[in-house]
């Protein structure tokens, strides 16, 4: 009896039985249809990436470009969706394999924490870092989840790719690579600070103007005033002190007058964060250097070099041995 209801079930009146079944076969076309309909875009071994997870993707490069998507042209947004979701494809993969390795590359609470505080130095206040988290749509854990994960994979990688670079590589590197060695000009410069994104601007530049007035009439001294005045909490303990900078690695607004100050003459900056009464205490001019000097720096560059070039034959050969378990919908793409 049972065994006659089965093939009426599901040969003659294609009952429940019969489209549970089909329900769970991930290759039905109803399936798939109401995957795409709500936005599935790829299925990497039948687990969903969402076209809203590959928008996001293209929100993130752009943010790190200082670029906006309102910005975007139709076609340049296409092209970016297909590389974005390349590379969440090779992350999904790689992911997997790193899953499936997981106990052979464990990541510690103490090396997640470090990677907070590398991630948070990039803002210059803790209100700047979750705004920018709350612009990308991620929590203070799922930034702390996906650390971890990138630490994780790290290793996984670091152990599955080999890196050495022989003297001879650093030499050959170095002998045709001197000029771009070569120190830049350098600047040693303290600082007293005053935000204007929450004071009026001059408001900010009178407190300076005053703070200089007492340093040109030598009623006060610059570290004091630091010390009484500066918003930069990273220099105000120090007397303002910035340490050695190098033009390229600062922003535009403040590195061009900084660079044209001569030393020992205290002057008002403004950048789009605030006001700044800056002095150059002293100046390096360009200098070459030697290959013991920057034979560190040249073996740790090739190194990250062999291992992105490692990364890149890795994900495609990743890709090659999985294409069969890759689905793309590239109608969900470009529709969306």
């Amino acid at each position: 009896m049972a065994l006659t209801y089965l093939f009426v079930d599901l040969f003659v009146l294609k009952g429940p039985l019969r489209q549970a079944m089909r329900r769970g076969n991930p290759q039905d076309p109803e399936r798939i249809a109401a995957e795409k309909a709500r936005g599935v875009v790829a299925r990497v071994y039948y687990q969903p990436i969402l076209l809203s997870q590959v928008d996001r993707r293209v929100e993130e490069r752009l943010w790190k470009e200082g670029r906006l998507g309102a910005e975007l042209g139709e076609e340049e947004r296409k092209v970016l969706r297909i590389a974005a979701l390349d590379e969440l494809i090779d992350l999904h993969l790689l992911r997997l394999k790193v899953d499936f390795n997981a106990r052979s590359h464990p990541v510690a609470e103490d090396e997640i924490t470090a990677a907070v505080r590398r991630f948070a130095s990039r803002f210059a206040t803790p209100e700047e870092m979750r705004e920018a988290l709350r612009q990308q749509g991620w929590s203070e854990r799922e930034l702390r989840m996906r650390l971890a994960a990138k630490l994780q994979q790290e290793k996984y990688l670091e152990a599955l790719i080999e890196v050495d670079v022989s003297e001879e590589e650093a030499r050959e590197w170095y002998d045709g690579h001197k000029a771009e060695l070569a120190l830049p000009e350098r600047v040693r410069a303290r600082q007293i600070f005053v935000a204007t994104l929450e004071r009026d601007a001059g408001e900010a530049r009178g407190i300076l103007q005053e703070a200089l007035g007492k340093l040109e009439r030598k009623e006060a001294e610059f570290g004091a005033l630091a010390a009484d005045l500066s918003e930069d909490e990273g220099s105000k303990d120090r007397g303002g002190d910035l340490g050695w900078m190098q033009a390229g690695r600062l922003p535009g607004d403040f590195a061009t007058p900084l660079f044209a100050l001569p030393p020992g003459k205290p002057s008002l900056v403004r950048t789009k964060l605030g006001w700044h009464l800056v002095e150059v205490v002293e100046r390096r001019p360009r200098e070459e250097r030697g290959f013991a000097d920057a034979r560190d720096e040249i073996v740790a560059a090739l190194e990250a070099l062999k291992r992105r070039n490692g990364w890149k034959l890795y994900r495609e050969q990743l890709r090659k041995m999985e294409q069969a378990k890759v689905e793309i919908f590239y109608d969900v793409l470009q529709d969306g």
